[in-house]
């Protein structure tokens, strides 16, 4: 087993002061062509158990969690789990088997799989910035949001395990591009054929796309449906459908901006004079917004390993780290909770 890796670290500034962690990983994103000068370097690192530990961020201890009574402390170990967490799912997302090094790389299933993995990845970095600055949960409230959408995504894909669902996974997400493109036909058409640069960009990008997964834009519907029956159906499917108005419809406010949202985070009402007044003030992050998020992808991760590195014995101690992980996070989480629910009303 092999993995792909970068000659840098990525540094993480945390609340409980300066914290430096090697993720390991390389995106090469379809978009962006050959490399210039000043792009990270990669190369293969053999995917020993020792190799893999020592690239993960170290074990977050927790001995005593359960007996503190400062609240800040609790918020600080969970923000510090959230990140070993997330090393743990970029490490697991640049895994390669000897099969696919062979090839160069994955085949369009597990692309899609490992995809939605780096994804979670970024986003869960950029959670880690914001919440270092301590008070912007109602930016982190909407991240969130996506995470656990993707993670959804990837279970359900794992758990089916079915080219017929990959296939209408990648197709219906196309429907955009098939209304873009429409459009820009259209618009090209009135010109007598006549097409400009911004044109050839956008078309050039759609085919890009369509090329990678083997459909051709004129096959896709732009008015499909979503796919897997949409999130509700995906997570009945997982037996988690009770999670959908905490997994999607309640963090789904903060990404649209609902009233709930306005008069939650960015208004002030004066409830004696019924009138309103701007809040620019930002709410502070706490272990409620990164430990269930954490363990809650960490599922998935776990699946990803076991579907496609089962025969590997180092995914062994992937697995260990990730259910001791979560462990540790049911158990900060308990801490945090049990000391929110002695503060006065």
């Amino acid at each position: 087993m092999k993995w792909l890796s970068e000659n840098y670290k990525w540094l993480f500034d945390g609340v409980a002061g300066a914290a430096a962690i090697s993720v390991i990983g390389y995106v090469i994103h379809h978009f962006l062509g050959s490399q210039g000068p000043m792009a990270a370097k990669k190369r293969m690192i053999e995917g020993t158990a020792e190799e893999l530990e020592k690239n993960l961020m170290p074990r977050v201890e927790i001995a005593g969690i359960g007996d503190e009574t400062n609240i800040e402390k609790v918020n600080e170990v969970v923000f510090e789990l959230y990140k070993e967490a997330l090393s743990v799912v970029k490490l697991a997302a640049n895994l390669l088997d000897d099969a696919a090094n062979a090839k160069g790389g994955w085949s369009r299933n597990q692309a899609i799989c490992a995809g939605l993995m780096i994804r979670i990845s970024k986003f869960m970095l950029v959670v880690t910035q914001l919440s270092a600055k301590g008070d912007r949960a109602d930016v982190v409230f909407a991240l969130d949001r996506s995470i656990l959408e993707s993670a959804v995504n990837l279970e359900f894909l794992l758990t089916k395990n079915d080219d017929a669902v990959f296939d209408q996974f990648v197709k219906l997400s196309l429907g955009p591009e098939r209304e873009l493109y429409d459009i820009v036909q259209a618009n090209i058409a009135e010109r007598g054929g006549e097409l400009l640069p911004i044109e050839k960009r956008m078309l050039d990008s759609i085919n890009g796309v369509c090329q990678a997964c083997g459909v051709k834009i004129e096959e896709v519907n732009q008015k499909y449906g979503d796919w897997g029956g949409g999130v509700r159906q995906r997570l009945k499917a997982l037996n988690k459908e009770e999670q959908y108005v905490a997994v999607q419809r309640l963090p789904s406010h903060a990404v649209h901006g609902t009233w709930v949202d306005l008069c939650m985070r960015h208004l002030k009402h004066d409830v004696k004079a019924d009138v309103f007044l701007p809040d620019n003030s930002f709410t502070n992050v706490d272990a409620r917004l990164l430990g269930p998020i954490a363990t809650f992808v960490l599922e998935p991760t776990r699946l990803y390993l076991q579907r496609f590195f089962s025969n590997i014995p180092e995914t062994a101690k992937l697995l260990e780290r990730i259910e001791d992980v979560q462990n540790r996070i049911l158990e900060a989480d308990a801490a945090h909770e049990n000391l929110m629910a002695r503060r006065a009303p």
